[in-house]
């Protein structure tokens, strides 16, 4: 029991804050697909011959709070390979079954879609269109709320 009681807080003081600044963000990504989040650049400023995205300003506000979160985990590379992790459907899969011993996955996938959409142009939009960021905040906060009153 006591070892549950320090899992609990531990979980409480690594987590609480992350998740009260990212729980304002959960209305904006149930009503939104990776559609309404990103559009081709469409030339408005000058000619491009790149075709690159351009993100809507909530979801790159998201992107930089979730950055300064404690949720970044570098090696998220490492969650993947453990986990054998090869389709949206097994980070689903795995985020639906994490107890609050399994923060390190939640982490791991968190931080896949966002540090990759640094450097892969898709990857934001499919962190919104595969429910990604919803799925991983609303885990913790269901687990934040399970444990309320332990």
């Amino acid at each position: 029991m006591e070892q549950e009681n320090a899992a609990v807080e531990a979980f409480r003081a690594e987590f609480t804050d992350t998740i009260n600044k990212l729980i304002v963000y959960v209305p904006y990504f149930k009503k939104n697909k990776a559609s309404d989040v990103s559009a081709s650049y469409d030339g408005k400023y000058g000619k491009s011959s790149l075709k690159f995205p351009v993100f809507d300003g909530t979801l790159m506000e998201f992107i930089k709070v979730a950055q300064n979160t404690v949720l970044i985990d570098r090696n998220y590379p490492y969650v993947y390979s453990r986990n054998q992790i090869k389709t949206h459907e097994k980070e689903l899969q795995l985020i639906n079954r994490a107890t609050i011993r399994d923060t390190g996955i939640l982490k791991g996938i968190f931080s896949k879609y966002v540090l990759e959409g640094r450097t892969k142009s898709n990857r934001w939009a499919e962190g919104v269109e595969y429910g990604i960021y919803l799925a991983v905040i609303e885990k913790l906060k269901g687990i934040l709320d399970f444990y309320k009153n332990v």
